[in-house]
Formats: C-alpha cells, sequence, structure tokens
C-alpha cells in the first residue's frame, strides 16, 4: 500500500520528494481528487517532479499511485457514517465541527488493528516497560505506565534527557521494551538517539505516534500511528490518547483473570492506606510518608 511505501523509502528521499510524501501522508483525501498538475501546483513542485516521485515508490507513474489513492478513500469512506446538517451558530457550530473531525480521526485508527493487537501481545510478554516522551508529552508518559501498572505490568515512566537515558541504558535487557510517545511539537531528536541506543542492546523499541513521519515513528521497530491534523494546523492529542486506551484494553483482552486480581489488589492496597492515614495525628507528616513508601 502506498503508505507503507512512503514510509519504508521516506529516509531516502529528496527533500521535495519528502515533501510530497508528507503532503500525501497527512491530507489523503484532498489527493484522491488531484491530478498531478494539480497536485505540483499545491506542493510547489513541477508536474515531473510528482511522477518521479510515484515511479520511486514503484509505481509505472502519478496515474498507477493515484488509483491506489482512491481505492483507500473508499475503503476509509465505507467506515463513515453521513454527518446531519447543525442548525447552530458561534461556538456550538464550531465544537460541533470540532466533534465531527474528532470522529473522523477515531475511525481512521480502524486500519492499525492487526497493529495494536501484536504491540498489546509484545507488551504483555515484556519483562518491563519503560515509557518516555519529550517534556511536552512526559505527562501522558507517566498516566499511560501508571495503567500498566496498574495491570501488574512491571512498567516505568523516564525523561529522555540525557542522564535519564543514560540510567535506562544501565539496566535494560533484551526481555524489556521502550515505548515512546510523540506528540509531533519538536524535532525529538533525544528520542531518536535513545531509540537507536535502546535497539543496540537489543531491546525492542515501540512508539506512537501522531504521523508516520516523525523521527520515533522511523526509528522504532513497531509504530502506532494516531491521526492528529486539524483544521486549526495543531496536532491533537485526543486520538492518542484514545489510542493509548484502546492498547491498554487489548492488554487486559489477553489476561482478563490476571487484570482483575491487579486491579482489585490496588484498590485494597489503597483503602488499607487510607484506613491507616485516619489513624495518624495530622502533625505526624513524617510518619505518613513512612506509610505510603511502604505502599
Amino acid at each position: 500500500m502506498f503508505r507503507d511505501k512512503i514510509q519504508a523509502k521516506y529516509d531516502s528521499l529528496s527533500p521535495r520528494f519528502r515533501t510530497l510524501a508528507d503532503f500525501i501522508l497527512e491530507n489523503t483525501l484532498d489527493v484522491g481528487f488531484l491530478t498531478a498538475t494539480e497536485l505540483a501546483r499545491r506542493v510547489n513542485v513541477d508536474p515531473a517532479t510528482v511522477v518521479r516521485f510515484s515511479q520511486e515508490l514503484g509505481y509505472s507513474g502519478y496515474r498507477e499511485l493515484s488509483r491506489e489513492i482512491k481505492q483507500y478513500i473508499n475503503q476509509q469512506l465505507a467506515l463513515r457514517y453521513q454527518k446531519g446538517v447543525v442548525e447552530a451558530e458561534g461556538l456550538t457550530k464550531k465544537v460541533a465541527m470540532m466533534m465531527d473531525e474528532l470522529s473522523d480521526r477515531v475511525l481512521e485508527m480502524k486500519a492499525d488493528a492487526e497493529q495494536v493487537a501484536e504491540v498489546a501481545r509484545k507488551l504483555h510478554a515484556a519483562q518491563r516497560i519503560f515509557v518516555t516522551s519529550v517534556p511536552e508529552g512526559q505527562g501522558i508518559a507517566e498516566l499511560w505506565s501508571t495503567h500498566l501498572n496498574l495491570l501488574g505490568l512491571d512498567a516505568y515512566a523516564v525523561r529522555s534527557d540525557p542522564s535519564q537515558a543514560a540510567l535506562l541504558l544501565h539496566k535494560i535487557t533484551p526481555e524489556d521494551i521502550l515505548v515512546v510517545i510523540s506528540i509531533g511539537l519538536g524535532p525529538e531528536t533525544d528520542l531518536g538517539h535513545l531509540l537507536i541506543a535502546v535497539q543496540e542492546h537489543g531491546a525492542l523499541t515501540v512508539s506512537i505516534t501522531t504521523s508516520p513521519t516523525l523521527l520515533p515513528a522511523r526509528q522504532a521497530d513497531l509504530n502506532l500511528v494516531a491521526p492528529s491534523k486539524t483544521t486549526a494546523d495543531y496536532p491533537s492529542f485526543d486520538t492518542l490518547m484514545a489510542l493509548l486506551s484502546l492498547l491498554w484494553q487489548a492488554i487486559i483482552a489477553l489476561d482478563q483473570e490476571k487484570a482483575s486480581r491487579s486491579v482489585e489488589a490496588t484498590i485494597e492496597t489503597l483503602n488499607n492506606l487510607v484506613g491507616e492515614r485516619d489513624k495518624l495525628p495530622p502533625y505526624d507528616i513524617a510518619a505518613l510518608r513512612r506509610l505510603w513508601g511502604q505502599a
């Protein structure tokens, strides 16, 4: 499929070809209705470049590439439902439009079902799971690692800065997995370097990104993509969170009994801690900290 071919060739593409690749991946629906000349005009290249780009991917020309893009669009449209006309004004109308956009982005994730299942199986079997992101996404990494711990998995949120990366590499083994969450707000070179270093230690790497052309997506062994394009041109993290939730549910489905036991044990521990805390005098802060440190 054209998306897989673009991703496989992306690193070796020229700057102009990369511009075309980015536009096609991020505006697939529009591209399906463009001729080679119209696409060239949109990307500010000459039509011959569009033809050469198609041939670089292994097609006879743009006509063959365009035919495959149209087939992909037809498959995607079959998953969608007809939206009604929103009879509203102002902010209410804008919110309704954003809800439709969110629905579209979520529907686009259906094509990744097998990839999600594969990543879920790998995570479920891992000895330890390390989750990282750039500072803008570190909160998401911490939240998701907490949810993995809730299922009884040995998961840790780590920062991607050099000092934390060095500590991670010091103890990582081939039985571990590194998960990189990439929102796409920066170059993320630290994440790329970390992925390469972890792979050299024999551990599996997984990226969960908002675009297949981001550096972590191109460096990781396995990649899941959550569509993030919005009319405001700011990458959205809503579908990224939805994809993480879907992956979490897939892990639960692999061993429902274990997940239930782990959640019940966590709740029991929490209840015990709350009960013990109520017995402490309000001024005994040191004892309270010791108590929570034993949890």
